[in-house]
């Protein structure tokens, strides 16, 4: 097996060339053993890397996967089909058959005859509401496409798409309904493709389809449907769920109602998720591990009509909630019995024509900083607040800043940059001059202070095999490094401490890590998951950890047992900020392009119950 290891660490690394490719692709068609071993080799690098993989796998390889899960699962569905017991006619006298044969001919005849005679100057393609394997497209936010034969195009409502097609979304904001004839829907979120995998002849032959990447909301409606990915698929005939997979490893299955289970990609019987349940898939290695039910809230308790904000606060008494933009500066008052008023509303910016991509309160309130597009070139601003008063404005390049961080007390703030080379920037919030600019030997992407100002965490990416990753420690004064966490092939998205600073909070795409600081040991990994994690954030005293999730959902852990205890459903944007009460019995949830809301808390979950990771 010299050969198939060799070629497959050269995929890998991404220097296999294009003889190299074709030798691969020959030696997997004709052997077996090499594929096996060949995907072994793949599983066992994507375990490796983290629950998100940008390996570019083979057509021929992933064909392969799907046609040996297509057989393996049609034959599954059929054989639970005959151990069910006979339908009632079926049973009965031939005669009594035979009546009710002619009887359900005629009805069948009268329907088609009606079907075909009615107007219908909507859909193009009619005869294709009769096939199962067909779907119309019910609705589409943002850009769309359907790819056939590796040729895109763009589509819009009432269109249909068939077996052999692949849907995809395309940004953020981008979503698409499919309707198949028998009420089944599928919904994509955003930056999600889907490939219709086979077509179905008949209700007793399973109609399926493949999720490419990111997740879908499925409702399967008296059809044997089977929704999978490359690592498991869903059969549902009857039932709602939802299916996330970042890579060819991995798959997450939440069920919400209905008869839903879980196929994994080798021998073994399919696993039964109840509502309210979620199954988690990684690789062949790692069996499926399916959760206990927790809280999943839909509805918060309050909707501010402010929609895009990209900072959100609570006052030190938890009576006012702040929510700032670039320009804008909003304020309610929430009373006794949760009545909620906006008290101001304050354009900080007269002259600004657009509203800058980043700002951030201060922990105490009295400074925001946020970045500013309308004079020509990129700035910093930095304000009194609540006031607004604009203290100073530091000039920085075009596409210089990344990322803004400021201390808990206001006093300084610091930018990141990627180009000409990586650093980080930190000023005096008052005097407006550069404490230093420290050169970083990778591109960094998210940074947060410590409680109490002294230090600047700022997360480091090795571009590479990921192999280097970590969060680095800098004296926000002078610049020099303190300490190191390595974060063990991970990209950091989002970093929150403790208000003691003694435990820190690093999210990844499918993790979420917690580290004592001063002992610089890494205490739990949260995992089960298949989402990036936008931003974090811990309740007052520490016991519980919120994480916002590109998706919109935000999840809530017991920082001390690892179990999750509550799942908050915000929509399909991403979420942006969080910030608890300072009794931790509320949270606010700031989301792109979506109303600022208020939700309630689950309380810790009592010890000894058992950990997601």
């Amino acid at each position: 097996m010299n050969d198939i290891d060799t070629l497959t660490e050269r995929l890998i690394d991404g220097t296999l060339g294009d003889s190299e490719a074709a030798d691969l692709e020959t030696i997997l068609a004709d052997s077996a053993e090499a594929r096996t071993r060949h995907l072994t080799l793949l599983n066992l690098e994507a375990a490796l890397r983290g629950l998100r993989t940008d390996l570019n796998l083979g057509e021929n390889v992933l064909a392969h996967i799907v046609a040996s899960r297509i057989e393996r699962t049609t034959a599954a569905v059929m054989a639970e089909i005959a151990d069910q017991p006979q339908p009632r006619w079926q049973r009965r006298p031939a005669r009594h058959r035979v009546l009710w044969v002619a009887i359900a001919s005629i009805a069948a005849l009268v329907l088609v005859a009606f079907w075909i005679a009615r107007p219908n100057p909507v859909s193009p393609e009619p005869n294709l509401l009769l096939k199962l394997d067909s779907a119309r497209i019910a609705s589409v936010v943002g850009s769309v496409e359907v790819v056939t034969s590796g040729e895109p195009a763009a589509v819009q409502e009432g269109a249909f798409i068939r077996s052999g097609q692949t849907i995809r979304t395309i940004g953020e904001d981008s979503a698409v309904v499919l309707e198949f004839p028998d009420q089944t829907r599928v919904e994509l979120h955003p930056e999600s493709a889907m490939r219709f995998a086979t077509a179905a002849d008949g209700t007793s032959t399973p109609r399926r389809l493949v999720l490419e990447r990111g997740q879908l909301s499925a409702t399967v409606i008296g059809c044997n449907t089977v929704i999978g990915s490359l690592a498991a698929d869903v059969v549902s005939q009857d039932g709602s769920f939802s299916l996330w997979s970042s890579g060819p490893g991995s798959a997450r299955v939440e069920s919400r109602e209905g008869n839903v289970q879980v196929v994994r990609n080798e021998p073994g019987e399919p696993v039964s998720l109840s509502p309210g349940r979620a199954a988690f898939v990684r690789d062949e290695i790692t069996p499926i591990r399916v959760e206990s039910p927790f809280r999943v809230d839909t509805t918060p308790r309050f909707r501010f009509e402010f929609n895009g904000a990209l900072d959100a606060a609570f006052t030190a008494d938890g009576q006012e909630v702040w929510a700032v933009t670039a320009k804008q500066w909003l304020r309610w008052r929430i009373s006794a019995n949760w009545d909620v008023a906006l008290m101001e509303r304050q354009m900080l910016s007269f002259a600004s024509k657009h509203d800058g991509p980043m700002a951030q309160l201060s922990s105490d309130r009295r400074t925001l900083i946020a970045s500013r597009l309308d004079r020509g070139d990129d700035s910093i601003v930095c304000r009194d607040m609540p006031g607004g008063l604009e203290r100073m404005v530091l000039p920085v390049q075009p596409g210089e800043q990344r990322t803004l961080c400021v201390s808990p007390d206001g006093r300084w703030l610091a930018v990141t940059r990627p180009k000409p080379k990586p650093a980080v920037r930190v000023w005096d919030a008052f005097t407006g001059v550069e404490r230093f600019a420290h050169e970083l030997e990778n591109a960094a992407y998210c940074m947060c202070a410590t409680p109490d100002g002294r230090m600047l965490a700022i997360e480091i990416s090795d571009l590479g095999r990921g192999s280097n990753n970590k969060v680095v420690f800098l004296d926000s004064q002078t610049g020099e490094r303190r300490f190191a966490l390595p974060t063990q092939r991970r990209q950091i998205t989002s970093l929150a401490f403790t208000r003691d600073g003694r435990t820190m909070a690093a999210g990844t795409s499918g993790a979420l890590q917690i580290w004592d600081v001063p002992s610089r040991q890494l205490l739990r990994t949260l995992q089960g998951f298949e989402r990036v994690v936008t931003c974090v954030a811990f309740q007052p005293g520490g016991k519980l950890l919120a994480a916002g999730m590109q998706d919109g959902q935000v999840w809530i852990w017991s920082a001390q047992t690892g179990q999750r205890v509550q799942v908050l459903e915000c929509g399909n944007r991403g979420i942006r900020a969080l910030a608890f009460s300072p009794d931790g019995k509320s949270l606010v949830v700031a989301a792109n392009s979506a109303p600022l809301s208020l939700w309630d808390i689950t309380p810790e979950p009592a010890e000894g119950t058992e950990p997601d990771a």
